[in-house]
């Protein structure tokens, strides 16, 4: 949460129309811009202040947000590296052949089918990190044949209609020529007599497939990570597609999760808000007090810092908590008597 509040900063009021927002950014920008302050540290740190003020308060989800939390800031997760980590548990479960490949040439084996995964996390999983299993099924390369869809002591011969091109030219009109896959061989260029008993000479058979993944700590819902290699394999030897693992996180009772953030809202006694004193609070990490200063008002927000997801690369985010006043609905006669002394003690106006 920034030192200094944004409205202030601007000179503008909580509920200042967006118009308002820029007449001020401007007359602010024109005041401390580096052609009228040359050399000036204190206008160049206001003009970053004004900039970082106006870049939040002139988009609504924005502003939104820091009018409801005191930050506009949602830090995403990095998934750099997690696609290695995939990779090396998949190669360890026999899925082979984990190198790139790039676009094949004419009459080349085509490659796989990819296959789509979903992973359903709990929201403590996905904020701690965990193990989970998976199962599906996919076709690799059929091992009776070597994936050449040929039967044992029998081979592929050159397509006799493409000539092992795996396409073929058909005029149109007598001047325009369109290239087409080949209708015999389907594009492999190759043709099998005698096709294996197996895979029926389609070179790859189902398999079913049943690997423990690890989820890295701060996974969100709707993140995905693509496997290289890990979905079908291809026709006749071709190279395999890829595997999406996609998330899907439960939501949580109590919290709200943004990137590394987790939002929280809780009451507090008036007594506690006008005098000061400790409420605990709930987190991830387990409950903790939290100091209320003097003439706290409803709506503020308080910092934990660290009490958010702690990632594998070292970056932790924080519990952001919203205040309010808890106002009681039931009271008894002797409650009610010392609030109507209220006005007597404490004058309005």
């Amino acid at each position: 949460m920034p030192d200094d509040d944004y409205y202030d900063i601007l000179g503008v009021s909580r509920n200042a129309s967006q118009e308002e927002i820029k007449r001020a950014y401007r007359r602010l920008a024109k005041k401390y811009h580096p052609d009228r302050n040359p050399g000036d540290k204190h206008a160049e740190e206001m003009l970053k202040k004004i900039n970082e003020a106006y870049s939040v308060l002139s988009d609504p989800e924005k502003r939104a947000n820091y009018d409801r939390w005191g930050t506009a800031d949602f830090q995403g997760i990095n998934m750099d590296g997690f696609g290695d980590l995939f990779s090396d548990i998949f190669r360890s479960f026999g899925f082979g052949g984990f190198t790139t490949m790039g676009r094949r040439g004419r009459g080349a084996p085509p490659r796989g089918e990819s296959l789509r995964i979903t992973i359903t996390l709990s929201f403590d999983e996905a904020f701690f990190g965990t193990d989970k299993e998976i199962h599906f099924k996919r076709k690799v390369h059929c091992e009776a044949c070597g994936g050449t869809g040929a039967a044992h002591g029998t081979g592929q011969r050159t397509c006799p209609t493409c000539r092992g091109r795996g396409q073929v030219i058909r005029s149109m009109g007598g001047f325009m020529h369109i290239s087409q896959t080949c209708p015999t061989c389907h594009g492999l260029g190759e043709v099998v007599d005698t096709p294996c008993p197996v895979c029926k000479g389609s070179g790859r058979v189902d398999k079913r497939m049943q690997v423990k993944v690890p989820v890295p700590p701060g996974v969100e819902d709707g993140m995905a990570q693509r496997i290289p290699d890990g979905g079908n394999a291809g026709p006749r030897g071709g190279p395999y597609g890829d595997l999406i693992v996609e998330f899907v996180v439960r939501p949580h009772e109590q919290f709200l999760r943004r990137g590394l953030h987790v939002y929280f809202e809780t009451d507090i006694p008036f007594d506690i808000a006008v005098l000061g004193g400790e409420v605990v609070v709930p987190t991830m990490w387990g409950p903790t007090n939290v100091k209320i200063k003097k003439g706290t008002k409803g709506g503020t927000v308080l910092r934990l810092r660290g009490k958010g997801v702690h990632t594998r690369d070292g970056r932790t985010g924080d519990q952001l908590v919203r205040v309010n006043i808890h106002i009681p609905t039931r009271l008894t006669k002797e409650q009610k008597r010392y609030l109507e002394q209220f006005p007597d003690v404490f004058p309005r106006g």
